[in-house]
């Protein structure tokens, strides 16, 4: 008889009158694939996707409720539009999940330019938000005009095919701005004490239900705490879910603070339990309590189950890097599942360039053009492949390739495979990443690529190997800043490489780029002081979104000190001299590292061009980049081999 190593996470659950077959929703993400107000069949594949592997509840991210409220493309609730989101249902049921739509109003966070009528715009107070756009007082007629957007939409949805909504009270939206007194400072029935601040919220709720009707189930997207002084506590909120449950079936809790719903690899893992935990052990809600937060590892989320921490675990990122995630837990296949980074580049590539990009899921979002199998097919033609690196971009090449029926042999002049994350297994904070260069580790060596380790790639290498094809994954080698004394610096991976040869407890770090800034971080938690110079006006400047404010928040927290506009000028026997303002000044230290840009190791693909009928360059040996980078032009390089 099968026996489940998750009894707790497999556990059906009935939410009012639904059966969902598991307790793992998969959280909403905006996705952006909407054209004219209409999603396309990208979107309508990627949530198929999330349905196909397994999760028990599958949700449509970010819909707009009415005009004013749109801080992202509108998604049109029309008539034409009914069949696609028909359709959306359709697929997601397909696969035994049911089907969810995140109802949303961006409130003061709102862009006049996704809206009809700028005037519609408008938040708990007047004031001019963080984009430029004129944010107008909402009146009681406002109230009347959002609170039965909610209730069309939700009806909206529901005749579609949707089997519930997911109303986003959370992350900054409208309805957290009316619950927080940091943002809601009225002073009439809707301001004040925080009785007066949730009565919008539970408004919209009321309304809601009264238009829906008693069968269908309402759930709530909810930050358990505002996760800063005055702001509301987990306490207040379980006054408005004793209230709210009166017309809501279910509740995820989330956090305010974005280093908490945007969780990096900066924070702890299930770092919103505590607020759950305290929701449930109140006793005075009855309805079931989903939490969100970073809870990626199913041995985490089987505990919280088990423990009565919550009654059902959201996932986002962890189901983006593995829509799989629930079946391979099903089928026994821990160790099959790719792990998440908490990089956070879905989110932020999303919201900056409209692209979604998960770093270590090439596919993701391309389901319309590559396929949904777990498994790759096999290419048209069987080839044989020399793959020259290995580390993420030669690991993700050469397990495609093999998955793709190939022969690959991989060169590396190192005596490991890993490349340049092989520093993660050092790194305090970089746990995720080892996480992840283990799994591509061991994916190579299970692949059946024939690896020859401390080997260098030659002229007769090739002419012995004879392949078809050869992928250049070089990688990359430090820039050496032209700097008087630099000789006596050394890079910043001397921090994992050579810990022992930092003998002093002062560090004065050159360049205040991520890598600069994530090395001071590291070192600060090994008991050193540290300094970082960076000649521009901010620091990190290649970090971006969620990431940038969770690195920004934990350098404030860790207090390293960051000096801007700092040019370095000499490394002396006391430290760096630096210019700054016009003025020369000296940063004490016993030790002085440097990250100023990494430079393409490129030279063996020039030099062997001709050496296969095919040759290809990937990584940071075709351009500098992160793990994304890497990953994904290893992915697609292989993807091609043998395909004509």
């Amino acid at each position: 008889m099968y026996t489940t190593q998750f009894p707790h996470l497999f556990k059906p659950l009935k939410i009012r009158d639904k059966v969902v077959k598991n307790r793992i929703m998969s959280a909403p993400n905006m996705l952006f694939h909407t054209i004219d107000g209409r999603p396309d069949d990208y979107y309508i594949r990627y949530l198929e996707h999330k349905a196909r592997g397994g999760a028990g509840i599958v949700n449509l991210g970010e819909a707009n409720v009415c005009d004013g409220g749109n801080h992202t493309p509108e998604m049109e609730t029309s008539e034409q539009n009914l069949t696609l989101y028909a359709e959306m249902a359709a697929a997601i049921h397909e696969h035994g999940a049911l089907a969810s739509v995140e109802l949303t109003h961006g409130g003061r966070n709102a862009k006049s330019w996704f809206n009809k009528d700028p005037n519609r715009v408008v938040g708990p107070v007047d004031e001019v938000n963080w984009l430029g756009v004129k944010v107008r007082q909402m009146t009681e007629k406002d109230m009347d005009y959002i609170a039965q957007g909610f209730a069309e939409t939700a009806a909206y949805y529901l005749k579609a095919g949707f089997d519930t909504v997911l109303v986003h009270a959370a992350h900054g939206w409208m309805i957290a701005q009316f619950l927080s007194s940091f943002v809601n400072t009225r002073t009439d029935a809707y301001g004040g004490s925080f009785e007066n601040r949730m009565r919008f919220p539970l408004m919209i709720l009321e309304r809601m239900r009264a238009h829906l009707g008693p069968q269908p189930p309402l759930c709530v997207r909810l930050s358990g705490s505002g996760r800063r002084e005055g702001d509301f506590t987990v306490f207040d909120i379980i006054d408005f879910l004793e209230a709210a449950q009166d017309f809501i079936d279910m509740v995820e809790i989330s956090a305010e603070d974005p280093t908490y719903s945007g969780l990096s690899t900066l924070r702890p893992h299930g770092i919103n339990l505590d607020l759950s935990e305290t929701i449930k052990r109140s006793g005075r809600i009855r309805i079931p309590v989903y939490v969100v937060g970073n809870i990626q590892a199913p041995e985490m989320a089987e505990e919280a189950l088990a423990t009565g921490k919550a009654d059902g675990i959201s996932m986002s990122r962890a189901l983006i890097a593995d829509p799989y995630l629930p079946r391979k837990l099903q089928q026994g296949r821990r160790e099959d599942i790719t792990p998440c980074l908490r990089c956070s580049n879905c989110t932020d590539s999303d919201n900056t360039v409209r692209h979604f990009v998960c770093s270590v899921n090439p596919k993701l979002a391309r389901e319309e053009r590559l396929g949904f199998g777990e498994e790759l097919a096999k290419a048209p033609h069987a080839n044989k492949v020399l793959i020259v690196g290995g580390g993420p971009a030669g690991m993700s090449a050469a397990i495609t390739a093999t998955e793709r029926g190939h022969e690959v042999v991989l060169v590396e002049k190192a005596a490991s495979l890993g490349g340049q994350l092989r520093f993660s297994d050092r790194d305090f904070y970089k746990h995720d990443l080892r996480e992840y260069k283990d799994f591509l580790v061991r994916k190579t060596l299970e692949s059946g690529t024939r690896l020859l380790f401390g080997t260098e790639l030659s002229r007769d290498l090739i002419v012995r190997e004879a392949p078809d094809e050869i992928v250049f994954a070089t990688g990359s080698e430090p820039i050496i800043p032209p700097i008087p004394g630099i000789e006596s610096a050394k890079h910043c991976t001397a921090a994992y490489d050579e810990p022992e040869s930092l003998t002093g407890d002062a560090v004065v770090i050159i360049g205040g780029g991520l890598v600069g800034i994530e090395t001071g971080l590291h070192l600060i938690k090994q008991g050193k002081q540290v300094t970082v110079l960076e000649m521009c006006d901010e620091y990190a400047r290649d970090a971006w979104g969620l990431y940038r404010m969770s690195l920004m928040a934990v350098v404030n927290e860790e207090g390293l000190t960051v000096i801007t506009e700092a040019t370095a000028r000499a490394v002396t026997e006391e430290g760096v001299v630096y210019e700054r303002k016009g003025a020369e000044q000296l940063a004490s230290a016993e030790v002085v590292l440097y990250a100023v840009g990494m430079r393409s190791i490129d030279a063996p693909y020039f030099e062997f061009y001709d050496a296969a009928t095919s040759v290809s360059l990937v990584g940071d040996a075709l351009k500098i980049a992160k793990v994304a980078g890497a990953v994904h032009s290893g992915y697609f390089a292989a993807y091609d081999i043998g395909t004509v």
